[in-house]
């Protein structure tokens, strides 16, 4: 029994599960996957994947898409620092640390946030959309699996027609703000950010054996 689905088919597996919940709250919406997005200077990856965006009449989510299954994931809080994230194999009593997928979700928002129009509703979610997932303790509201996706989607529905914070969009408007977002993308693809990720990851080993090397001499 794994811990996690490869995650191309995580990916695919959510987007389906986010069609499905969210086509009979809308009459029109629209699906983008792995949109990647450019980042400030000074990040670490100059790109950033976002795994699935969904533009509805309410706004557009941003969903951070974790392969993650037949596991319970819980947090450890601190006063001193940033929660950290566990996953436990069902079954099993040695957890794995892995990225606060939260912390990730965030910051991609407040970056394309940047770059979209301020009157446009832009809400992350994390989901976990494979099977024998279970969230332990109290976790962030945006952290959701597949069986919260109906209530995401009515939610979504009658608190963006009720608050009427933003505008609602049409079906036009909707086609709009996903030519937006392709054009954000621009020339940026999965290889793009594949690269850049391989990249990162060969300076922090570099950087790590020179400071090992400098330790010992």
């Amino acid at each position: 029994m794994t811990i996690a689905l490869q995650s191309t088919i995580a990916a695919s597996l959510g987007v389906q599960q986010l069609a499905s919940a969210f086509s009979p709250a809308f009459s029109h919406l629209r699906i983008l996957r792995n949109l990647i997005i450019p980042m400030p200077e000074g990040c670490m990856v100059r790109t950033a994947r976002i795994d699935a965006v969904l533009v509805c009449e309410t706004g557009v989510y941003l969903f951070e898409i974790k392969a993650w299954r037949n596991a319970f994931v819980y947090r450890k809080k601190s006063d001193q620092a940033p929660p950290r994230w566990f996953l436990r194999l069902n079954g099993c009593s040695s957890a794995r640390e892995v990225k606060d997928p939260a912390w990730q979700g965030g910051r991609k928002t407040t970056q394309l946030r940047s770059l979209l129009p301020e009157d446009l509703r832009l809400q992350y979610f994390v989901l976990l959309p494979c099977e024998g997932v279970e969230l332990e303790g109290v976790m962030p509201a945006a952290v959701i699996t597949q069986q919260d996706l109906p209530y995401i989607a009515r939610l979504v529905r009658n608190n963006g027609r009720t608050a009427r914070t933003y505008p609602l969009l049409d079906a036009d408007a909707i086609d709009r703000t996903v030519q937006r977002l392709i054009d954000i993308q621009g020339n940026l693809s999965l290889a793009h950010h594949m690269q850049n990720c391989r990249e990162r990851s060969a300076h922090a080993v570099t950087g790590w054996n020179s400071a090992t090397a400098i330790g010992l001499q």
